[in-house]
């Protein structure tokens, strides 16, 4: 069955399977969809970027992103979609290639939906799949815990998940795979790079560099009780600044999301805030004077935080490993480490 296909994509190329999942079909669609968007046999593909969904609806969702990060990684994009609870037991496998904006090359783009006891299917269906010596990128959409995850982490070269998705506590499931060598990144730490950037382009302006060993304490605040992204700042924040006392506050509102980062270098004291996509940095006490530096937020376009994760392709990043290892420590309440309600 041919479907339309929308914007730089080209029409959707379909089958279906009752028993087992015919490879062979799946690239004969493969090779017509290309044939119809006008595409030389031979793509340019530096990883295989595979991702997992456990329903149509959360693969619909990172539809966007999946698309718009092969913008800076051109992948063979393989979406896999469980759904154990559907029937009739059957495979559908799409098919279509996609030309993201702003992209000079296309994405091989295969779906494949699994209904009920066919969901046993799709692990050896993607061996087949995958483009032979590229990196494996896994971007995980459940839960960071049990048995699959674990499975897919040490096969993969690289698996990003979202623990902004998930309740603050889970990140003692992504400490426990990261403690094992599993190759992580997280879409959460992603969305805090700004605020980390701006902390440590204000310690390295020439007129308050002085300040740098002295840092005594710092504050995360979040809109209500701090979340997975306030947890990792915090975390981050720590491990990059040992001597100093970091706590998490919870603010008003709620949400859960960063608001603030203050931190103090007596008789100096920097405060980060945003409001909207502005991220201010305001340092007061210092002997120059008061100082206030502004950034914009970068847009959140589809892919962006993905395609950032994705510049490590395999390993692990060594400061996440650490910011979420401080972050587990915060929220169990040990050290000097706490989490206090703004008051």
């Amino acid at each position: 069955m041919i479907a339309a296909g929308e914007g730089g994509a080209s029409p959707e190329l379909e089958a279906r399977f009752a028993k087992g999942i015919d490879l062979q079909k799946i690239r004969a669609l493969l090779f017509e969809a290309r044939e119809q968007a006008g595409l030389p046999a031979e793509t340019v593909c530096v990883l295989n970027l595979l991702a997992v969904h456990f329903s149509t609806a959360a693969y619909e969702r990172s539809k966007a992103s999946l698309e718009g990060a092969s913008a800076l990684h051109p992948a063979r994009l393989i979406s896999l979609i469980a759904e154990p609870k559907l029937s009739p037991e059957q495979v559908i496998a799409r098919v279509s290639t996609v030309r993201p904006k702003g992209s000079a090359s296309a994405l091989e783009h295969i779906v494949l939906t699994a209904q009920g006891g066919a969901v046993r299917h799709l692990e050896s269906a993607v061996t087949g799949l995958l483009v032979p010596e590229v990196p494996l990128a896994v971007v995980w959409g459940g839960r960071p815990e049990g048995d699959l995850l674990r499975h897919v982490a040490e096969s993969a070269d690289r698996v990003i998940i979202d623990s902004g998705t998930r309740p603050v506590q889970a990140l003692a499931d992504v400490a426990a795979l990261l403690a094992r060598g599993a190759p992580l990144g997280d879409l959460a730490w992603a969305r805090i790079y700004p605020w980390q950037a701006l902390a440590a382009d204000v310690l390295d302006l020439p007129r308050l560099r002085e300040h740098r060993g002295n840092v005594v304490s710092a504050r995360v605040t979040a809109a209500g009780e701090p979340g997975p992204e306030a947890a990792l700042l915090a975390g981050w924040f720590q491990s990059r600044v040992r001597q100093a006392r970091v706590e998490l506050s919870a603010g008003p509102s709620s949400g859960g999301d960063v608001v603030e980062l203050r931190f103090e270098a007596p008789p100096a004291v920097f405060t980060l805030r945003r409001e909207n996509w502005i991220l201010a940095a305001e340092v007061r006490g210092d002997d120059d004077g008061e100082l206030v530096h502004r950034v914009r937020v970068p847009p959140d376009a589809p892919g962006r935080l993905l395609g950032m994760e994705l510049q490590l392709l395999s390993g692990q990043d060594a400061l996440y490993a650490a910011a979420v290892a401080q972050a587990v420590r915060f929220l169990g309440g040990r050290g000097t480490n706490s989490v206090q309600a703004r008051k």
